[in-house]
């Protein structure tokens, strides 16, 4: 009896859905296997497939997934193929070198632990939430038409010269467009979470050819990816996200030329908060405001861009500054919101934030009016 469940136990592993048995959770798992060559120090990592996973975020639709794989330390990373079910098979190879190390003069023989020891894997695991092909299909059609007005234009008049300036133009031109293709790839992913494995020599007991040795299938849950933002006092996670910002004043001799000057940094918040941000199906803008005497004097506004859990802009150009009395700065304030504009053409305000001598941030903004000169870097929460 015991001999014909070993058998059947054997069959059922061979079996492609077995693969996908995991360890019986119903929480997304990720499975994958290693394989390593203790001479050359190759490491091959087999990722087997995953199950559980959401299909959807917020109102989108997940069209499938990939994994990209990485192990620590090490430069090289590597993407899966997509799968177009939440229950994907891949079963796909990667290759990595793990880092060398001083081997013991005493000793030829291999040391396992020390070989493997301060390495460990990663496994992001991404949802596309819009079918590649159709970009696919939309940059064909447009390269044949491109194509087909370059051939008229070739015919009715002969080529240009092209010269320095031109080979400047085209190239910037080449390096935009790839810029735009890949904020468009990332604006269509949504990281469903990862998964890590600190190297174990012990589970290496499998021989396999070449001189390879093994571990069996391993399963690892997958773990929501925070935004980064750690339950701190100063810097604590809220439903609406928190923006970091510089603020800086600059003295003038006279006090007629005061300068009081705010720079969007970047913003973070929660997967859930960006996936309320999803609801209103618009792109987002956030919009910075220094007010005297309640009114406002001047303003920034970023360009608008797709709910995110981080955004960053360029100190440069994300920069509002304001010129005033130095009799006049109790009553110069900051209003920094967070919105976006629906189809129907309806402004809604999803979060806000002020900076004044009254605020939640009174200690801050006193202290850079007794600081000239000296930027403070902070972060706020909205409300």
């Amino acid at each position: 009896m015991a001999f014909s469940l070993n058998k059947l136990k054997n069959i059922l592993n061979s079996n492609k859905e077995a693969q996908l048995a995991g360890s019986g959770s119903l929480e997304p798992e990720i499975g994958f296997k290693l394989a390593l060559h203790p001479i050359t120090k190759n490491l091959y990592v087999t990722v087997i497939g995953a199950r559980h996973l959401p299909s959807l975020f917020g109102l989108s639709r997940a069209h499938g997934y990939l994994v990209k794989v990485k192990v620590f330390p090490g430069e090289s990373k590597y993407e899966t193929t997509l799968q177009e079910n939440s229950w994907p098979v891949w079963n796909e190879d990667f290759k990595f070198q793990l880092k060398q190390k001083e081997a013991k003069k005493s000793s030829d023989k291999i040391d396992l632990q020390n070989l493997v020891s301060g390495h460990f894997l990663s496994l992001t695991i991404y949802a596309i939430l819009e079918p590649p092909k159709q970009e696919a299909d939309k940059r064909k059609n447009s390269k044949t038409i491109d194509t087909k007005n370059a051939k008229v234009g070739d015919q009715e008049e002969p080529k240009a010269k092209t010269g320095f300036l031109e080979k400047t133009f085209s190239s910037f031109k080449a390096t935009k467009a790839e810029a735009i293709a890949q904020k468009s790839i990332l604006e269509k992913r949504r990281t469903v979470g990862a998964a890590t494995w600190n190297f174990d020599s012990k589970l290496f007991q499998n021989d396999l050819k070449n001189g390879l040795i093994g571990t069996p299938d391993i399963w690892r849950p997958i773990n929501a990816i925070a935004s980064g933002i750690t339950a701190s006092e100063k810097r604590g996670e809220n439903t609406k996200g928190q923006l970091e910002v510089t603020l800086l004043y600059t003295a003038s001799e006279d006090g007629l030329n005061d300068v009081v000057q705010l720079t969007v940094n970047r913003l973070r918040c929660s997967v859930h908060t960006m996936q309320e941000h999803e609801k209103y199906k618009a792109p987002l803008y956030l919009k910075a405001t220094i007010l005297e005497a309640n009114k406002a004097e001047c303003f920034w506004k970023s360009d608008r861009f797709v709910p995110t859990i981080s955004a960053r802009w360029d100190p440069k150009s994300a920069t509002v500054r304001l010129s005033v009395f130095k009799a006049s700065l109790d009553q110069v304030s900051i209003y920094i919101s967070l919105g976006c504009k629906t189809k129907m053409a309806k402004k809604e305000i999803l979060g806000k934030a002020t900076i004044h001598a009254q605020s939640a941030y009174s200690e801050t903004w006193t202290q850079c009016l007794k600081e000239p000169g000296i930027p403070k870097t902070f972060w706020v929460q909205f409300q």
